[in-house]
This record gives structure tokens, C-alpha cells and sequence, in this order.
């Protein structure tokens, strides 16, 4: 038997007759500040899953399905999503900080005010999402950012080598020392290292006249 208890009550909030939850399917569950840090989930189906305000560090999330659900306020730091698809998923203010997004969907996802910070998200697909969110030291490499709002994204230290950033909103992002060099900036031109950074550090006056 396999229970999940709200992280904040410590009250039971499902029973599953099962040893593990890898590969079960929890979708259209109403899992609202679930305990599930350290979870084995790898495979699982949490389609339209309410699990906002939910402790998921360190779980292995490797291939599950988040299709929409919500997960705003939730902790996924360390956690494992290797190849999980979180498309049209909630996400905003969640942290995931060093989480394993290397492959994962996260296209229209809404990701505003999220936290990425040195999280591994090569060749993820952030394709038309709300990314106005927090990628310092993130490893965005091969990265799919195509369509999405990026309005004043932190991309600072940031790995974004040939991302792919063609008609993303990219007003007042922060790229201060990100390596972007083979990345294809948002009118579809091919980005350099040495270009962006010599922007950046443009003395203050030479932007007037």
C-alpha cells in the first residue's frame, strides 16, 4: 500500500493498493500540497493532476506525463524529468532548481516566475511558453525556445549554444555572460558570444544620441 500525505497536515490524502507508484496513473487526481519528495514516479500519468503547493525534490519523474496539469508553488528541486512532458502544464513559481530536464515538453507551459536555476534543460521544448522565469547558470543547450515570451527572463551565466529562439518576446532579458554562440536569436539570425557580451558591456552613455 502506497500513501501519499499532505505535506503540511501530514493527514492521508490516497491510498493505492500498489508497492510503487512508478507507471501509475494518478491523472485528474486532486494531489493539492502532496508529499511526494524522494517519490519514484518514472512513467506515471498525472494528466490535469492538481498538485500545486506539492514537495516533489529529488522525486524521479523520468518520462511522466504532467499534460496540463498544475503544479504553481510546487518543489521539483533535484528532481529527475528526464523526457517528462509538462505541455500547457502550470508551473509558475515553482522552483527547480538543479532539476534533470534534459529532453522534457514543456511547450505553452507557464512557466512565469519559476525558478530554473542551474537546472539541465538540454534540448528541452520551451516552444510558445511563458518563460518570463529565472534560467541563471541553466544549461538550455540545443534548447527549443521558438514563440515563447521570454520578457525580461534571467538567462545570466546561462548555456544557450545553439538554442533556438526564433519569435520569442525577448524584451529586457538578461543574457550578461550566457554563451549563446550557434543559438538562433529571435529574427532567426545565427548569435555569437562575442557580440552579445560586447553589447552588454557597452558603457552606459553610448546608448544616448
Amino acid at each position: 500500500m502506497v500513501s501519499i500525505k499532505n505535506r503540511h497536515t501530514g493527514k492521508v490524502i490516497l491510498s493505492l493498493p500498489a508497492e510503487s507508484l512508478a507507471g501509475a496513473n494518478l491523472a485528474g487526481l486532486k494531489l493539492m500540497g502532496a508529499d511526494l519528495h524522494g517519490a519514484d514516479l518514472q512513467n506515471a500519468s498525472l494528466m490535469t493532476c492538481d498538485l500545486r503547493d506539492a514537495d516533489l525534490r529529488g522525486a524521479n519523474l523520468k518520462g511522466a506525463t504532467f499534460k496540463a496539469a498544475g503544479l504553481d508553488g510546487s518543489l521539483l528541486i533535484g528532481a529527475c524529468m528526464q523526457k517528462a512532458d509538462f505541455g500547457e502544464a502550470g508551473l509558475a513559481g515553482c522552483n527547480l532548481s538543479k532539476a534533470q530536464l534534459q529532453g522534457a515538453i514543456l511547450r505553452y507551459a507557464k512557466l512565469h516566475d519559476a525558478n530554473f536555476e542551474e537546472a539541465d534543460l538540454t534540448g528541452a521544448d520551451l516552444s510558445l511558453a511563458d518563460g518570463r522565469a529565472n534560467f541563471f547558470k541553466a544549461n538550455l543547450t540545443r534548447s527549443d525556445l521558438r514563440g515563447a515570451d521570454l520578457t525580461g527572463a534571467n538567462f545570466m551565466e546561462a548555456n544557450l549554444e545553439r538554442a533556438n529562439l526564433t519569435g520569442a518576446q525577448m524584451s529586457c532579458v538578461r543574457l550578461a555572460h550566457a554563451k549563446v554562440e550557434g543559438a538562433i536569436d529571435a529574427h532567426g539570425r545565427m548569435m555569437h558570444n562575442h557580440a552579445v557580451h560586447k553589447v552588454a558591456h557597452r558603457p552606459w552613455w553610448q546608448f544616448w544620441g
